[in-house]
């Protein structure tokens, strides 16, 4: 008897996540209907390479991007790198990415419904709170448009609040493995939003300052150090970066979006396509919550209410010039409407928790959560099937690829609209691509070629095929409406049409004679110091060697020629003829160039990445601190 009484509570004790993560797994299946597939890609999101790829881009000092780049990579290749592995036999990252996305709904709904369980609440009406933040306008919105890194944010957001919160409110034997629980989920927030990791972080020192000491002041001083500085050091060296990018932290890592209307912040709706502004309805439901039962639990879900508001603030009142060029620009407001969401549903949780007055009113409370429930996933089912994510990336054709990958070049896809023009080595481009700091002129190069591809002229479109020839381009890819004929007509010596992408975007070869490194004639040369874009190729040699570290030996001729690499002049290169240092001259403007002496010599040029190996050394260090004092002291 006493078995099956214990049976009956375990089950009755897991009937509420069950069937919450059921519901909303038939909802996020439903919404995701027309875009089912384990290789997602579309608006906001770029294709996602193989386990390799993710982690020869994340450990690379230089990267073959926007012309070239020593930028770090983002932080959250790694995460992926490695919970990507889990899936290998699926497809590994792009898979993790899918399931993510996809299942964005009931990961987040169970993440929600964990964080919760200290709260004094009957596991239905959490339940029904987690259910409410699955299917929040902001996270339909961000899966729709190919937003991952709010849809990251979304997973983890509760989990790393309760963290927090957990911190704050006690601190006993299990202070430590708690700290640093607590700061990787931070390291993981942050990876993908650096806002998210600002607002986490400003809370957890607010709580900190605000909350009398207790009798642990020095363990608690402890436990906040760590989960302040710990996460910093376990994303290294991504931090390098975003000190100098602002618009990695107040765009994300997606890219900025139009300012939303009032109507649409009222609604927890960032506006653009997959949502409806429905969440009115938790905002009435907290409006309600407040005034029936003011009480001071309610303090915690209004410290996060307004952390929200203040990220809101700066994300819309502070516009910054995007990553990848433009105007500047306010970002997406995904991340802090999710913030202030979960303050909304913490208030309305707090106010129906047991013991309460309001406890009077059940089938009022229970008509008003199955009220806003139904317009919450009325909403996610109807409008989140919208938008431009899609299973399926574009591709080269499989005879162009092996071209490419045997040269060595890169592929530069002409944008339109609000997506920008890319370069990317050997491959279309791929996630991790658009976080990577460029070159301070590459964005408005890009932008000048991708104008003069798209309304072509006959100075403008051969000087862009020209240049992007000389910065190593094999082919253009060209937006899905336009018509390859004009370009070729303009220029048949530069640029030929060849056979489209996968998915219908036509492509150009460019025909001149490059690579990844050149040498250029004298005649050439004097050129290639006073202009932006050859006009003529007559005896420009390829050069077999690969970049960043170039070792070639040449031999003798005439005084005046040029080694030029297909890689932009940035701080950090280095060059020497013969063993002695030589400068580096600027070759079209941007480009890294040795000039070479009459006669026969060893030529060196390289990128050094000391500085980049030691920062990830201190990572790797992080790493295992973490994971040693993550595990309760008893289990070690």
């Amino acid at each position: 008897m006493a078995g099956d009484r214990s049976g009956h509570i375990l089950g009755r004790r897991f009937v509420p996540p069950v069937s919450l993560f059921l519901v909303l797994t038939a909802i996020g299946l439903g919404v995701n209907g027309s875009r089912l597939g384990l290789d997602l890609a579309g608006g906001r999101l770029l294709p996602v390479g193989s386990l390799s790829e993710v982690w020869s881009t994340y450990l690379a000092g230089w990267h073959q991007t926007g012309g070239g780049t020593a930028s770090a990579a983002p932080a959250s290749l790694a995460i992926l790198g490695v919970a990507g592995a889990i899936f290998t036999p699926l497809g590994g990252p792009h898979a993790l990415v899918a399931v993510l996305l996809i299942g964005d709904a009931p990961l987040a709904g169970l993440s929600a419904y964990a964080a919760t369980r200290r709260l004094p609440a009957t596991r239905w009406a959490r339940a029904a709170v987690a259910a409410a933040y699955a299917l929040l306008p902001a996270a339909t919105a961000s899966v729709a448009q190919g937003r991952l890194d709010v849809v990251a944010v979304h997973i983890v957001l509760p989990l790393v609040i309760s963290g927090i919160a957990g911190l704050l409110a006690r601190t006993g034997a299990g202070w430590l493995p708690a700290s640093s629980i607590c700061a990787v989920g931070v390291a993981v927030l942050g990876a993908f939003s650096p806002l998210a990791q600002g607002l986490a972080l400003l809370g957890l020192v607010a709580g900190f300052v605000v909350l009398p000491p207790g009798k642990s002041l020095l363990k608690r001083i402890a436990s906040v150090v760590i989960v302040v500085v710990l996460p910093l050091v376990l994303l290294l060296p991504w931090p390098t970066v975003l000190a100098g990018q602002p618009a990695l932290f107040l765009h994300g890592l997606s890219g900025p979006a139009p300012a939303p209307p009032a109507a649409d912040l009222v609604g927890l709706d960032p506006a653009g396509a997959g949502a409806w502004p429905i969440g009115v309805a938790v905002l009435v439901a907290a409006i309600f919550a407040l005034a029936a039962r003011p009480r001071a639990l309610m303090s915690p879900g209004l410290g996060v209410l307004v952390l929200g508001a203040c990220g809101l603030a700066v994300v819309l009142l502070v516009p910054v010039s995007p990553l990848q060029g433009g105007a500047p620009s306010v970002g997406f407001t995904g991340v802090p409407l999710l913030v202030i969401s979960a303050g909304l549903l913490w208030i309305i949780l707090t106010a129906f928790q047991r013991g309460t007055s309001v406890a009077v009113l059940p089938k009022l409370a229970a008509v008003g959560a199955v009220v806003v429930l139904l317009a919450l996933g009325t909403g996610a089912v109807l409008a989140g099937r919208g938008g431009p994510l899609r299973s399926g990336g574009d591709q080269l054709a499989q005879a162009q690829a092996d071209e490419l990958a045997r040269a060595g070049r890169s592929v530069l896809v002409v944008g339109s609209g609000d997506l920008p023009t890319r370069q990317a080595g050997g491959r279309l481009p791929e996630y991790g691509d658009d976080q990577l700091a460029l070159t301070a002129n590459t964005p408005d190069r890009l932008t000048g070629w991708q104008s003069a591809l798209l309304q072509p002229s006959s100075g403008a479109t051969r000087a862009a095929l020209s240049a992007a020839t000389a910065s190593g381009a094999l082919f253009v890819v060209l937006p899905p409406d336009a018509d390859p004929g004009p370009i070729v007509t303009l220029a048949p010596d530069l640029a030929v049409a060849v056979q489209p992408t996968t998915g219908g975007r036509p492509v150009l070869r460019l025909l001149a004679p490059s690579g990844q490194v050149v040498l250029v004639p004298p005649g050439i040369a004097k050129q290639a110091v006073t202009s932006s874009a050859p006009s003529s190729w007559s005896g420009v040699t390829p050069v077999d060697a690969a970049l960043p570290d170039v070792r070639v030996r040449v031999s003798e001729g005439i005084a005046g020629r040029l080694l030029v690499l297909s890689a932009e002049q940035e701080a950090g290169w280095q060059a020497t003829v013969d063993g002695r240092p030589e400068p580096i001259v600027p070759a079209w403007g941007h480009q890294v160039a040795v000039a070479l002496p009459e006669a026969s010599s060893e030529v060196s040029i390289e990128h050094p990445s000391t500085v980049r190996d030691v920062l990830l050394l201190v990572q790797v260090a992080a790493v295992l601190f973490a994971a040693m004092t993550s595990v309760p002291t008893r289990l070690r």
